[in-house]
């Protein structure tokens, strides 16, 4: 059994083996289909050494990304809780592990601390990393927090309500013209479709982060 299944592309192998080496220095055990043997059946093999290992590294490039069995490998290392992941060149991360936390190494200085931090933690200390979070976009489509609460668009919507019926009444005793009542029916109009527009917003939000 190893500490460190390593997922990655053959294609890369130059650029792994620097990874490999390190590790290595460190104390770690590797695995990596570098080790399957001629003859076996490597199916059963990958298997065997991807649930047994204490870690599933997967080294992310355009390669990799094209590639089934990394994505495999790399599921079911995520599904295990016992995942982490480095980049090898500037490819855009497939979901979900776009979400995670990953060590860039295609840069001058490979960002090593964090990297290796993480994977002591994991790997000597048995702390399993966070799983990933959905985060609503930033911007126009993020939901603020008091203008979307849920207690604030009641009050408001309820607040309305009791202003038209208030209206409606002064407006038969004779306390207020047809005009005032027709302005301030207008104000409503515009509170109650801001309400109804921060409610949209608010449910487009809890949506797109998987509530």
């Amino acid at each position: 059994m190893a500490d460190i299944f390593i997922s990655y592309s053959r294609l890369d192998h130059e650029r792994v083996q620097p990874i490999v080496d390190r590790l290595n220095s460190l104390g770690y055990s590797i695995w990596w289909d570098k080790h399957l043997r001629a003859g076996e059946v490597f199916v059963d093999e990958i298997e065997r050494e991807l649930d047994s290992a204490k870690a599933v590294l997967t080294a992310w490039s355009h390669h990799a990304r094209a590639s089934t069995w990394v994505y495999a490998e790399s599921s079911r290392g995520l599904d295990a809780r016992k995942f982490l992941q480095v980049r090898l060149d500037n490819v855009q991360l497939p979901l979900p592990f776009d979400a995670l936390q990953v060590a860039d190494m295609s840069a001058a200085r490979p960002e090593w601390g964090p990297f290796e931090a993480a994977l002591q933690h994991l790997v000597r200390n048995g702390q399993q990393p966070e799983t990933p979070r959905r985060v609503s976009a930033p911007g126009l489509l993020a939901t603020p927090a008091a203008a979307g609460a849920p207690k604030l668009l009641t009050t408001a919507t309820s607040a309305t309500l009791l202003a038209y019926a208030g209206a409606l009444t002064a407006t038969y005793n004779g306390a207020m013209t047809p005009d005032q009542l027709q302005i301030a029916l207008t104000g409503m109009i515009g509170v109650g479709g801001a309400c109804a527009g921060l409610s949209a917003q608010r449910l487009f939000a809890v949506i797109r982060a998987g509530g």
